[in-house]
């Protein structure tokens, strides 16, 4: 177990209210909403748990976190026991335990218990799905299911990250009266929108080289955008085990010249590639096993960047984008229409002009931290 306890000046008022936050890891690129939130936090301050310490760590600076060693995480994870989990509780003299995620919930579930700690948890979304029958038998969901019960009954909150989560943590079984939805916010006076750089048409897709991120559905668009717009550049942020079966589908369909595979980027170099690109595509579904969209941090931020976006209508993603309105949506996996409206995108830019002011609009009245996270720290204190 792996401490990081050294002084760091935080936001957080004299007199806030102490509270645990449990990660899975501290801090993975794809979880950056959690280090969003917390440095905005006023009235809490809070001590993190993460099982496991990222590569990227050193990108997130906040303390104090407690990184849980190898044996240690199996012993949080599946037995319920985890001194460095006990001392950090005792440490932080928590009054609340926040669990990200609805496994880190569980895990957490027997520590809350024996300090009798409120504990709330947020569902973000393949944890939801990970509730479902198909699932019963996934080594990476077994504990989890057969602990959802226990947890419905024990926690004070379970927040959603969308109202479509909410719903199908209703049809999990969680009970209704302690169901609620909080929509994450993003820093909106750190994005303004610029003008759009001279190069070719660009479309950029973000996100992890995974199923529900549906960027396959994504290659295969684009591939039929380039049948009428030649000149037209595809450029794609993130890493994941999908990435080189990705590269190599861009490379049979004929367009890996007009396709850059940029990895894993840090946050000020995606939010670069945005301001250069004229269209973000969102094409994700939802898998087999459930997993599925929420919250979409990205497509909050091309919004108040004034990016236009073409997405599909799955998950939580309806709720941020408007069809028509503040970008374009289709049916999931639906290849032509994705073509179909990215082109239109691109022959109308006066449309993609006014989808993006739009969207932009929408995002300071719906998804500006500066509202949402005192929201949040509300929410949390209504439970004490």
């Amino acid at each position: 177990m792996h401490e990081n306890i050294r002084e760091q000046p935080t936001a957080a008022a004299a007199g806030s209210v102490p509270i645990a936050v449990v990660v899975g890891s501290w801090l993975p690129f794809s979880e950056t909403f959690i280090f969003d939130l917390l440095r905005r936090q006023r009235r809490t301050r809070a001590w993190v748990i993460a099982g496991a310490r990222t590569r990227d760590a050193e990108r997130f600076p906040y303390a104090p976190v407690t990184h849980l060693g190898p044996i240690e995480r199996v012993g949080f994870r599946y037995a319920g026991l985890a001194p460095g989990v006990t001392r950090a509780l005792e440490r932080s003299e928590a009054r609340l335990v926040l669990a990200h995620f609805g496994l880190n919930g569980a895990f957490v579930l027997p520590f809350a218990r024996r300090r009798g700690l409120p504990l709330v948890v947020m569902f973000h979304g393949h944890d939801v799905g990970g509730l479902l029958a198909c699932n019963r038998a996934s080594p990476r969901y077994f504990r989890y299911q057969r602990s959802a019960r226990e947890l419905f009954e024990y926690a004070s909150l379970l927040l959603c990250a969308s109202e479509d989560l909410r719903e199908n943590l209703r049809l999990c079984g969680a009970p209704e009266h302690k169901l609620a939805v909080h929509h994450l916010g993003i820093d909106v006076e750190r994005l303004e929108p610029a003008p759009r750089e001279p190069r070719p048409p660009t479309v950029l897709m973000v996100g992890r080289c995974v199923e529900k991120k549906g960027m396959s559905y994504g290659l295969r668009a684009f591939c039929r955008l380039r049948q009428r717009i030649p000149e037209a550049r595809l450029r794609v942020i993130g890493d994941g085990p999908l990435r080189s079966r990705l590269c190599r589908e861009a490379s049979a369909l004929g367009i890996a010249e007009a396709t850059t595979f940029l990895g894993s980027l840090a946050h000020s170099r995606v939010l670069e590639e945005m301001r250069g690109a004229h269209v973000l595509l969102t094409p994700s579904i939802t898998t087999a096993s459930g997993d599925r969209e929420s919250g979409v941090i990205v497509l909050k931020e091309a919004g108040a960047l004034g990016l236009p976006v073409v997405a599909t209508r799955h998950g939580g993603i309806p709720e941020i984008v408007e069809h028509e309105r503040t970008g374009l949506l289709v049916e999931e996996r639906a290849v032509p229409e994705l073509a179909e409206a990215l082109t239109c995108l691109f022959q109308r830019p006066e449309l993609a002009a006014r989808l993006g002011a739009a969207a932009r609009q929408k995002v300071l009245c719906t998804f500006d931290n500066r509202t949402r996270v005192p929201e949040f720290e509300q929410t949390l204190l209504r439970v004490l």
